[in-house]
């Protein structure tokens, strides 16, 4: 149990991390609850994870059917798990602001891979980060869309 990181440790981490990398697993359900898992590439706005996805695919679907999804990057040596309600939807044409701040920090623009195209913000609800199975108990650095610290 040596070098576990405080809460502020952790949140500065998860910041890090969200504002650096950019490559996630996106989990969807219909109203069903049947599970449906995607790589998306995510950008921190600072409030929200904005994602892009084509607006015909199940992804979407589930979204607009049901808009809690959760989010997950890292291994279980150094995860975070995002839960999140979308609160926004719109085409990407549509979204020069989103577009523009999503192409730099992903380093690709939804604009340029066909029509269909749709953003959807998502809003942290709760937010965990740990370190392996040592840092689970205090995992929490966001509940209830409120930072602990």
């Amino acid at each position: 149990m040596a070098n576990l990181r405080d809460t502020a440790t952790r949140k500065a981490d998860v910041l890090s991390a969200l504002e650096k990398q950019h490559d996630v697993w996106l989990a969807t359900a219909d109203v069903a609850g049947r599970p449906h898992l995607i790589a998306a590439s995510a950008w921190w706005d600072g409030a929200d994870l904005v994602i892009a996805t084509a607006g015909a695919s199940k992804t979407a679907r589930n979204l607009a059917m049901n808009p809690v999804v959760r989010v997950a990057r890292g291994a279980p040596s150094d995860a975070i798990v995002i839960d999140a309600q979308m609160i926004d939807s719109r085409a990407v044409e549509d979204s020069a602001d989103l577009a523009g701040g999503f192409a730099a920090a992903v380093g690709w623009d939804p604009r340029e891979v066909g029509g269909g195209w749709m953003f959807f913000r998502l809003r942290p609800t709760r937010i965990q980060a740990f370190r392996g199975y040592d840092e689970i108990e205090d995992r929490d650095v966001m509940v209830r869309s409120r930072w602990v610290v």
